[in-house]
């Protein structure tokens, strides 16, 4: 006796996989899907590819706000660190104008 095989579950449709055939020399030809089955995975295909379309498209908005917050963090380095400079510019004008005068450190 030949064991039947149990149905396959492919993209939420069954399909029964067809026993060996008993004599193993007859030609049996392949069965294929219908065209209900065709459109139905069409349409299958056509949500996954609009659900990875809209995930690129959050990928891409991801990346784009990382990069502007990265943008700003930078910008914000180099003010503060121009502001810094122009601090210990003042802070060393200040120190050597005493000594010019003949002042206490002189």
């Amino acid at each position: 006796m030949t064991p039947i095989a149990p149905p396959v579950l492919i993209t939420g449709l069954v399909f029964e996989a067809a026993p060996a055939p008993a004599d193993g020399g007859d030609y049996v030809p392949a069965v294929g899907t219908s065209r209900e089955e065709k459109e139905i995975l069409a349409a299958l295909e056509d949500k996954a590819a609009a659900k990875t379309a809209s995930d690129y498209q959050h990928i891409v908005w991801a990346y784009g706000i990382l990069w502007a917050i990265f943008a700003a963090y930078g910008l914000f380095l180099w003010r503060r660190s121009a502001r810094l400079r122009a601090d210990v510019d003042a802070l060393r004008q200040a120190l050597d104008r005493p000594a010019a005068r003949g002042g206490p450190g002189a």
